[in-house]
């Protein structure tokens, strides 16, 4: 049985998308994302200039 993508299950890999590179920390309860508690963008060295000016960020968002 397939079982279609709920609009949580979206928001996240959308949110993941946006980051492009990094760490994120989720909260699942009931099989669901709930909140992502950390998310740092970071970069490889040897990326483009414009991308390592971006700073580090970390925050907290609700699916």
């Amino acid at each position: 049985m397939v079982k279609k993508i709920s609009d949580k299950e979206k928001q996240l890999i959308v949110f993941i998308r946006e980051i492009g590179w990094g760490d994120v920390k989720i909260r699942i309860e009931n099989g669901q994302p709930v909140v992502v508690y950390e998310a740092i963008k970071t970069f490889k060295l040897g990326d483009s200039l414009a991308k390592a000016n971006r700073t580090a960020e970390t925050k907290t968002v609700r699916c």
